[in-house]
């Protein structure tokens, strides 16, 4: 190789080098940005809204909500626990942001709230065995039957005021997740159990559970459920920012679109 040659080949050698640096420099940078903004979300196992798949917490709500962090450059952690337990660690400024949240005063107290993003209602499922065919949660409630709920969850106005009821408050059973209740009613603990219809059928495939327990025909209207942030630990800014893009999603059909791949 002569003289010339090699000097050609050392100045590409140094461009080529050079331009691997700034594009990893690039890289570093925008990974930099994206780390300066970090929200933590709880989840609670509720497919095929929130769960777990080979190492990876996806799901619906999941999948939305990470669209909408990385619109406004945030990354997105997660962290585990009950219901009751993420609301409380929300309403201390330990976790960020909540999905599938009715809006209530009390929660408003410590939480601010996105546009609504998706309805929500419930089904009563019960034994495949059981004979009531009525339509009303009070008619299977005069029978004496207990209906398995999440500890927390709003239910609506109507099964609120049977929860407090002096009749029907003993029959409404705890659970700190909603599988747990449909196991549950295997075990004979409870009659039936409150449902988002697309939860409960989806844990009944999961679960092999369709020659035990069926879909009855109680029917809970549909809410409008929207994310929950914390007062506490979101920003200002940050917050308009994330109920723009999450307002953005739903206008632009992306949220429709998200569901539909499940």
């Amino acid at each position: 190789m002569n003289f010339s040659k090699l000097i050609s080949c050392s100045a590409l050698f140094l461009l080529v080098a050079c331009g691997s640096e700034d594009n990893s420099e690039q890289e570093q940078a925008v990974n930099n940005a994206k780390r300066d903004c970090n929200l933590t979300m709880g989840w609670e196992s509720r497919a095929p809204y929130q769960y777990e798949r080979n190492g990876e917490i996806t799901g619906i709500d999941v999948q939305i909500f990470k669209q909408a962090a990385d619109k406004v450059n945030c990354d997105v952690s997660f962290v585990e626990k009950t219901w009751a337990e993420l609301l409380t660690d929300l309403e201390k400024g330990e976790v960020d942001v909540l999905a599938g949240a009715t809006v209530t005063p009390a929660r408003e107290s410590f939480a601010s709230f996105s546009a609504p993003y998706r309805d929500e209602s419930f089904t009563l499922f019960i034994r495949s065995s059981s004979n009531y065919d009525g339509n009303t949660l009070t008619g299977f409630l005069s029978r004496s039957q207990k209906v398995g709920i999440t500890s927390d969850y709003f239910y609506g106005e109507e099964v609120y005021a049977l929860m407090n009821h002096p009749q029907y408050s003993s029959l409404f059973i705890d659970s700190k997740s909603g599988e747990q209740s449909f196991f549950n009613i295997l075990y004979s603990e409870i009659d039936g159990v409150l449902a988002d219809p697309v939860e409960g059928h989806y844990i009944i495939k999961r679960k092999r559970l369709g020659d035990q327990i069926k879909a009855s025909n109680v029917h809970i209207p549909s809410e409008s459920v929207a994310f929950m942030f914390s007062k506490k630990s979101v920003k200002e800014q940050q917050l308009k920012d994330l109920q723009a893009a999450i307002q953005d999603m739903v206008t632009q059909g992306k949220v429709k679109q998200v569901i539909a791949n499940f």
